[in-house]
């Protein structure tokens, strides 16, 4: 067993590692179309976790902060990514929060996107009559049913099975079309790009699903979302910072415009600025921003489909966006940029083709994470567009992956001063730490700042606590604070209080990381996990 002394010499005599990896550590996270079964992989190919549910996807899963699963989930019938309800998974299976919403003409589709505030934004069909359509400057001679546009909405978790819309988006609030000038809403979509026309594409008969919104993303910087929309080719920014009211108008928000369109990108001929030769986009998913401190910060990326007749392609594009979210356009002229900033095709190009679903994430090292999504193939390239990793899904298509830096779990998050209790922990460092000695560590001051060892970032505040376990590891809370991981990079332990513990502790906020160290170096330190002590 290892001594307190030693723990104390680990962290004392530890420098921090120089070497490099070509992959994004990690895990990808992804949930087959057709199966029930979410499932997370490792940088080996190693299958580490399932998550279970009684319902196929409708269509996305994303792993939130605290390391539960936040799936959509099929709930219905209907067009292409329908789903009909949200549901929050935890790491043993237990389903936190199950919220439906297919009510018939608003049914959720496609996809989530998680806000800071832990509310969810999502995507509905709206649907209106025929009658409506019409009265909204729609051609009825292109009219075989109702007119289904999109809407986003905010939903915040009130209850296990219950939730409130506190926000919502609508795109027919923001048409505008030159085929009836009886209508409010007449006018040239070229002289206002900020709007949607109801006749696109023209001469084309109303599909059933008429946008087919397949993605959506949230910037916090600006407070502004993002929504591919698949059937216009193009993806369109849209102002969170308004209220519903003003999200149904021109004005208010951060922006002033309201709900009105703010940027858009991928097919000019949707606003009447521009033509065939324009159009970079195709059946397109997964518009996303580039996360902060990421290589591309704040630059866009996309899964074009069909960047040639039976080929697909990962784009990253730059925005010509100021620092307050503001887009400049040119009198007259597309938005732009020309062209991508950066493009992956395969070599010969056909080998990557995706005719429906698929992804592209920008990772933290710099390399993309790209799905071909209707064959299940996931792998990762450099920038220079080199393949360093590889996973073939054996139960068919997957939406998009996503690769995760989280590696420290619990089943739980709190425990009882006066009752006693414990909280599970999983320590997940990864195949490539296999074999390498541990140190779980904690903090009741919060991750922030935190401290910097050897150019290392801690995401804790040294403080009574923090020093408790380092100087006395066999006598803290935590069962094994130091330790060796298996030969897939994991460990096990768990946080502990008898019962009729001191009602001091009751209201405290504790966080643990732990950290893996080889021969006196550190080569990792995880995410923080708060753990809360109740009554």
């Amino acid at each position: 067993m290892t001594t307190p002394r030693i723990a104390l010499a680990i962290l004392a005599l530890a420098v921090i590692s120089g070497s490099f990896s070509a992959q994004q550590p990690g895990y990808t996270i992804f949930g087959p179309l057709g199966s029930t079964v979410t499932s997370m992989v490792d940088t080996n190919e190693n299958l580490q976790h399932t998550w279970s549910s009684t319902f196929i996807p409708g269509v996305s899963v994303y792993l939130q902060p605290n390391g539960n699963l936040l799936r959509t989930k099929r709930t219905t019938t209907g067009p292409g990514g329908v789903g009909g309800g949200i549901e929050e998974i935890t790491w043993d299976g237990t389903v936190v929060w199950d919220w439906i919403n297919d009510i018939p003409g608003m049914v959720l589709h496609h996809d989530l996107a998680l806000l800071p505030n832990g509310n969810v934004l999502a995507i509905g069909w709206d649907e209106h009559s025929a009658a409506a359509a019409v009265a909204a400057g729609r051609n009825p001679a292109t009219i075989t049913g109702d007119l289904t546009p999109d809407r986003i909405i905010e939903v915040q978790k009130t209850g296990p099975t219950t939730g409130v819309v506190v926000w919502e988006w609508r795109a027919f609030d923001h048409l505008v079309q030159d085929f009836d000038p009886a209508q409010a809403n007449f006018g040239v979509v070229a002289d206002h790009p900020e709007r949607i026309d109801v006749n696109y594409p023209p001469g084309q008969a109303l599909a059933a699903d008429w946008m087919h919104s397949n993605g959506l993303d949230y910037i916090e910087e600006f407070d502004q979302v993002i929504l591919n929309v698949r059937n216009f080719d193009e993806f369109w920014t849209i102002d969170h910072s308004t209220t519903t009211a003003e999200a149904a108008g021109s004005t208010g928000g951060n922006s002033g415009k309201g709900g009105d369109l703010l940027y858009r990108w991928g097919n000019p001929q949707a606003y009447g600025r521009g033509t065939a030769l324009d159009q970079v986009f195709e059946g397109q998913h997964d518009a996303n921003w580039i996360q902060p401190g990421f290589p591309g910060h704040g630059n866009i990326m996309v899964f074009n489909n069909f960047a040639g007749a039976n080929f697909s392609s990962a784009v990253e594009l730059t925005p010509p966006v100021d620092g307050s979210g503001n887009y400049f356009l040119a009198p007259g002229m597309p938005y732009g940029p020309t062209a991508p900033v950066w493009e992956y095709t395969a070599t010969p190009p056909t080998d990557l083709f995706s005719a429906f679903v698929g992804g592209a994430e920008r990772l933290r090292n710099g390399n993309t994470l790209i799905t071909e999504g209707a064959t299940g193939f996931m792998f990762e390239v450099d920038p220079s567009g080199t393949t360093v990793w590889s996973y073939q899904n054996q139960t068919g298509a997957v939406f998009k992956a996503r690769r995760y830096e989280h590696n420290l779990w619990s089943v739980g998050d709190t425990v009882s001063v006066s009752a006693g209790g414990s909280v599970d922990f999983e320590l997940l460092a990864g195949p490539e730490h296999a074999n390498r000695i541990y140190l779980m560590l904690g903090s009741r001051s919060g991750t922030l700042p935190g401290f910097f060892f050897s150019g290392f970032h801690f995401p804790l505040n040294p403080d009574d606590y923090f020093r408790f376990i380092l100087q006395n590891p066999a006598g803290s809370p935590l069962s094994q604070p130091v330790g060796m991981l298996d030969a897939n990079g994991r460990a096990t332990g768990a946080f502990a209080l008898p019962p009729g513990s001191p009602a001091f502790l009751v209201g405290l906020e504790l966080n643990h990381v732990f950290l893996v160290i080889d021969q006196g170096v550190v080569e990792f330190v995880s995410n923080p996990l708060p753990l809360n002590l109740v009554l």
